[in-house]
């Protein structure tokens, strides 16, 4: 596979890429966001000292140890995600919405099983709860001059020294190279050699796109719809010391399903005479695999209103496959509509494959919680507020292949050379209360994610904002929230490779994503 590979292009973003992996997969599966029941996120994800909530575990396993009876409960989440892309002062937008499981937890309470001991009870849990929701649609659109994507596809195959175009992008799977990106512009005429006066090859190629001057005009159109998420199995552990100490451990096993649907189309624009009508690419991509990791927590009630936790997550290390392919349509005046697929650069006509690991970051959490007016009489007016402050080091996360290729360790270095040079660490705080009259709960609660990016201009920090509303009567409860999120991130299409011509570099698209999520939990105590 990565023997195809032997340049890289910086291609991220909406762009058609030779390399599977990038650094914003890695930042991609070590994202978080408000998880667990319609309660949790009611109240801003603030639960790393909250007792008696149950998804409260997936944040601090010591919360288990509140539990002196069973619980069970299940949550439907509905999800729905709008963006807005600004490429080129134009503006364009698109949403998504589905429907899933996003939370479902059961935990066993236990009871003191030696009387006059201080060891209140011992429980456990296990769950599985959706930490980030994958699902969304990404469009913009903008016209450029003197820049194409089509550019880099010449200039890598001018880079590679290709001596034998006709076999060595797309015509032998022995010798084919570049099969993700100049394979399939050659196949398809977008590009195309230079010949000598005998016509002989030239050792150089050119774009359809550069017309008789050598300029280039063209409208850019870029369509992601991305799907799945990283879905948490749980199991924690926890007890209670005196009412007064609380400890508590898990094991998490992360599942990640990812699947993404790229499309980048360019159409000419312009007025000199240009041999280039269209040309479309379009990548399919699909990453799955599971991961391990482990959760420490410990909770300390100096009185009975206070609870203040401390929590670490250790890294998850996910086992991950891409399974991987391009298609490239292009229509010139001169050739007419040609398609080519990186398929067909192989014998076997199946998707690339790679396999690596990726590390995500320790996690460091610091928990409060404050109950006010608690009382044995439940006619009474009573509630929290709720704190949790968590740092995250994006620039700790690494990548590892695995194809036993020869080019796993210069594509490691790359990749974690690029990490420790676009990420930095975080803060995360989350804030949220519930002011519960009788049997009916009122909540609200904010969270804001700090950036990942070194560059502050690069400003992906995003805040959630939620509220909801409880019921809890003889053992059973309903409860239902909604959560607005919003955040700004960047994607550069592509960067130019260096060249003679004076071909300039595409600004970054600015993606304003708003995200309206809506959720019902159910539970039952027993």
């Amino acid at each position: 596979m990565m023997k195809r590979m032997v340049i890289a292009i910086a291609m991220t973003g909406a762009c058609i890429s030779v390399q599977a992996q990038h650094i914003e997969d890695a930042l991609r599966f070590s994202s978080g966001a408000p998880s667990g029941s319609a309660r949790a996120q009611s109240v801003g994800g603030a639960q790393g000292a909250l007792g008696g909530e149950a998804s409260s575990m997936y944040v601090n396993p010591a919360t288990v140890g509140f539990f002196r009876t069973s619980d069970f409960s299940f949550t439907v989440g509905v999800p729905s995600i709008s963006t807005t892309g600004l490429y080129q002062k134009e503006s364009a937008s698109d949403s998504r919405t589905n429907l899933n499981i996003s939370n479902a937890t059961i935990i066993w309470g236990g009871k003191r099983k030696k009387p006059g001991s201080k060891w209140q009870n011992f429980s456990g849990g296990i769950g599985v709860n959706r930490t980030y929701n994958f699902n969304q649609r990404t469009y913009y659109t903008g016209e450029i001059s003197n820049s194409s994507l089509s550019l880099n596809y010449y200039l890598a195959a001018d880079a590679a020294g290709i001596t034998d175009p006709n076999a060595q992008l797309g015509g032998n799977p022995d010798k084919t190279i570049l099969a993700h990106s100049s394979a399939l512009a050659y196949q398809t005429y977008l590009i195309n050699p230079v010949k000598n006066p005998d016509q002989s090859f030239a050792g150089t190629f050119y774009s359809a796109a550069e017309a008789t001057d050598n300029s280039v005009r063209v409208r850019q159109e870029s369509t992601s719809f991305e799907r799945g998420g990283n879905t948490e199995f749980a199991g924690t552990f926890g007890a209670n010391y005196n009412d007064k100490f609380y400890i508590g451990g898990g094991i998490g096993v992360p599942n990640i399903q990812y699947r993404r649907d790229m499309t980048w189309t360019e159409t000419n624009t312009n007025t000199v005479a240009t041999d280039l009508n269209y040309f479309t690419t379009k990548e399919m991509l699909r990453t799955y695999g599971t991961g391990l990791n482990a959760k420490l927590g410990v909770i300390y009630r100096p009185v009975r209103s206070l609870s203040l936790g401390a929590t670490v997550h250790s890294p998850s290390w996910l086992w991950l496959t891409d399974e991987y392919s391009d298609d490239m349509t292009t229509s010139t005046k001169s050739m007419g509509v040609y398609s080519f697929s990186s398929r067909d650069s192989r014998y076997d006509g199946l998707d690339d494959e790679s396999k690596y690991t990726v590390r995500t970051p320790w996690k460091g959490i610091l928990s409060a919680t404050y109950l006010f007016a608690p009382s044995a009489d439940t006619r009474k007016p009573t509630g929290f507020i709720s704190f949790d402050y968590e740092y995250v080091d994006y620039a700790s996360m690494h990548f590892r292949m695995k194809n036993n290729d020869g080019f796993d360790r210069v594509t490691e270095k790359d990749l974690n050379g690029s990490i420790k040079n676009t990420y930095q660490a975080a803060s995360n705080f989350r804030v949220g209360g519930e002011l519960k009259l009788h049997t009916i709960a009122l909540r609200l609660g904010y969270s804001y994610y700090g950036s990942p990016y070194k560059v502050s201009s690069l400003d992906a920090s995003r805040s959630y904002y939620s509220g909801g509303i409880g019921y809890r009567n003889n053992g059973f409860y309903m409860d239902l929230a909604f959560v607005y999120g919003t955040s700004t991130y960047y994607l550069q299409p592509y960067t130019i490779l260096p060249n003679n011509m004076n071909y300039v570099n595409p600004t970054a698209a600015q993606i304003d994503k708003h995200t309206y999520t809506g959720l019902a939990t159910f539970g039952w105590k027993f």
